[in-house]
């Protein structure tokens, strides 16, 4: 299901869309693949997120609110969307980071209870079983948010 209009909207409307679409995953055959057709179309902004500063990250609310989206924010909305189901609480995420060698930047992507990974390829989720050819770094986990 494609839920094109959780980023065209605005302010308390784009955090109700947000809610449907989450409230959506609970019984969604491809919950997965769900956020990750739906992160690929958010909008980008320039690098603002700090991978060394997870504390200054903003919370769930503000970041749909503010829609400042980098690579990192993008990741990180995606494991918002995830965690902030009943299916998915209580699932281990990850952010890993690695540098990208034909691009000379970092590519961020969120490992899902160690099995799936989303944002490795672009708007697809893939097994993290392709992660052993990359060389990644941790640079968040969560079992439940706080």
């Amino acid at each position: 299901m494609i839920w094109p209009t959780v980023f065209d909207e605005y302010g308390t409307k784009r955090l109700a869309v947000w809610r449907q679409f989450r409230e959506s995953l609970e019984t969604s055959p491809t919950p997965l693949e769900d956020v990750a057709e739906l992160w690929c179309r958010a909008p980008f902004v320039s690098p603002y997120l700090d991978p060394q500063l997870p504390t200054e990250w903003p919370d769930p609310w503000h970041l749909m609110l503010d829609l400042r989206l980098d690579d990192l924010a993008l990741v990180l909305g995606m494991l918002y969307t995830i965690k902030l189901t009943q299916r998915f609480i209580d699932t281990k995420c990850e952010i890993h980071m690695s540098m990208c060698p034909q691009k000379k930047q970092r590519q961020y992507m969120l490992v899902v209870g160690n099995e799936q990974v989303l944002n490795l390829e672009y708007g697809t989720v893939v097994s993290a079983e392709q992660l052993k050819d990359f060389d990644t770094k941790t640079i968040y986990a969560v079992s439940k948010l706080q």
